[in-house]
Order: structure tokens, then sequence, then C-alpha cells
């Protein structure tokens, strides 16, 4: 009789593993160039190329981090994230007692898994509104503060930086970062 409890146990985890708590706009992450700088691009279903991270930051070269090293590992980890159904929200929390910036399955939501740490006197909300260029967006993705972290909708992400590439004539791998300002 156990063993029947057993078998029952396995096959209803198998089919409620199935539901996936993820992005239900984007089909796949890479890491590509966008004017010479590295860029984390998002692939929508429905075919369109959406940049949401450019790495322009310099200041972990020398720790064998420059951008495009920090944009393929980052990258990787959310198409990681995204293939295994845990990508719905970014949001910040701690890992091995430093502050990072990780993915949640929903809004209040624990760290699911690391996208990256920071520098221990970093600000990880700050770095997180800094990251997706959040706060110099007129039209920014709306972001969730329903507790202590900021909880950013990844789908909102990609809704929101569809919409501002709309104005421009592509979204091909040629058009121009949206920020100045430096960042990862």
């Amino acid at each position: 009789m156990k063993y029947v409890n057993l078998v029952i146990l396995f096959l209803l985890a198998g089919l409620c593993g199935n539901a996936r708590a993820s992005s239900a706009l984007a089909a796949s992450f890479a890491c590509q160039p966008i004017n010479g700088i590295p860029a984390t691009v998002v692939q929508t279903k429905e075919g369109k190329r959406v940049p949401i991270i450019f790495w322009k930051s310099n200041t972990f070269a020398n720790s064998g981090w420059p951008p495009l090293k920090r944009c393929q590992e980052v990258t990787a980890r959310f198409q990681s994230y995204h293939s295994d159904g845990s990508l719905e929200f970014i949001t910040t929390g701690q890992v091995n007692s430093l502050p990072a910036i990780c993915v949640a399955k929903s809004e209040g939501g624990a760290c699911a898994g690391l996208l990256y740490t920071l520098k221990p006197d970093q600000n990880a909300a700050s770095t997180l509104l800094d990251l997706f260029n959040i706060r110099s967006q007129p039209n920014a993705a709306p972001l969730e503060e329903t507790t202590s972290r900021p909880y950013l909708s990844i789908d909102s992400l990609i809704t929101s930086n569809s919409q501002s590439l709309a104005g421009q004539s592509s979204t091909s791998p040629s058009m121009a970062p949206r920020s100045n300002t430096p960042l990862f």
C-alpha cells in the first residue's frame, strides 16, 4: 500500500510540475552586441528582439569579469531560469551574505535563483532599478513594491521595452542603447 501511495504521489507531482511560473512573453535570451555594447536581449514569442540590459561598465574587468563575460554569464542564467519555469519576477536578496539580484517565482516570493551578486556595500534595490533603467524611462516597466524588496515583472519589462522601441525603425542589434549611464 505504501508503494501505491508513493506512485500516486509521483504521478501527481509530475502532472502538477508542468504548470510553470515563467515569462509568458519570452521565447529565449541571448547576449548580443548592440553598437558594440554587449546586451542581454529577449527574443519574444512574436519574434521581436528586445534588449533589457546593456553591459557597459568596466568596473569588474580587472577581476576577470569584463562586460562581455558578464553579459554571457547572466544571460545564460536568464535562459536557464526561463527554461526551468522560475523566471517571473526579478528582485533582490542575499547570497552568501552579499546583496544579490535574483529571480522569484511570485511577487513577494523568495529568491529562486541567483542572477549575480553585488559588492558588499552596494544597494541591491537601487542597483535593480538602475540595471533595468527604470528611473530614467518615462514609461518604465511597472515595479511592484509590495514588501521592502522591489519586484519587477519580467513580462512587464519586455512589454515596456518593446513599446519604447516601437517608435524606432527597427529592433535590430544596430539600434542605439537607451542610456548613456554606464551599467553593469
